[in-house]
């Protein structure tokens, strides 16, 4: 089972990854990971993703492709994965196919008005990490962790700004791979402005049907 996780910034892909991996034998592939991986340990490509995340640049699609690829090499065994964070753009895409045969693309699909208060609503305990959202998941105590009372803080880059510019880019380069992929018939529409419980079903769903 190789599927792709693909959302908008906000739509949950990392709680729906989280869900995933949790209840499944199926490893997790993301690629912000891989990069900070690779950036502590000095890994392969570590000084030019480096210099990227130092400089704020995106990093290219080629060097990308170089390491998903060389991180997929590593499973020789047709092991089950999940990317996460790729492909984003159409020429990744075109890339990873070459790679590798993709069985499923879960489209967790949000409102824009949901993702907007998703991203600006977000808040994070400076003790335990923990998130919250001040309109989807309000804390007992207003301020203050649940689990251990630190204090909630909110990211630099969950200002209305940056939330701005990173749907913007999101629509221009990774969109269109919910049209390009829904073409090759491996795109599945998942109504992520549902409930958690309505949403995890959806995707218990999905794993079943591609697990068999």
């Amino acid at each position: 089972m190789k599927l792709i996780l693909l959302g908008a910034p906000g739509s949950g892909k990392g709680t729906v990854s989280e869900y995933i991996i949790k209840k499944n034998n199926i490893i997790h592939l993301s690629t912000g990971n891989l990069f900070r991986k690779r950036i502590e340990e000095k890994g392969q490509y570590w000084e030019d993703l480096k210099d990227c995340v130092v400089n704020g640049k995106l990093v290219s699609d080629d060097l990308v492709n170089k390491i998903v690829k060389s991180e997929l090499e590593k499973y020789t065994n047709n092991e089950s994965f999940i990317l996460d964070g790729y492909p984003r753009t159409i020429e990744q895409a075109d890339f990873l196919a070459t790679v590798t045969n993709v069985d499923c693309v879960i489209y967790l699909n949000v409102p824009q008005d949901t993702l907007n208060k998703r991203l600006l609503g977000r808040r994070m305990c400076d003790k335990c990490k923990k998130i919250y959202n001040i309109y989807f998941t309000k804390t007992k105590v207003e301020g203050k962790c649940d689990i251990d009372n630190g204090n909630l803080i909110q990211r630099k880059d969950d200002n209305e700004e940056v939330i701005k510019d990173r749907i913007a880019t999101y629509n221009i380069n990774t969109f269109p791979l919910v049209d390009y992929y829904k073409k090759k018939n491996l795109l599945i529409d998942v109504d992520c402005s549902k409930s958690h419980d309505e949403i995890d079903k959806e995707i218990d769903k999905i794993i079943d049907m591609y697990s068999k």
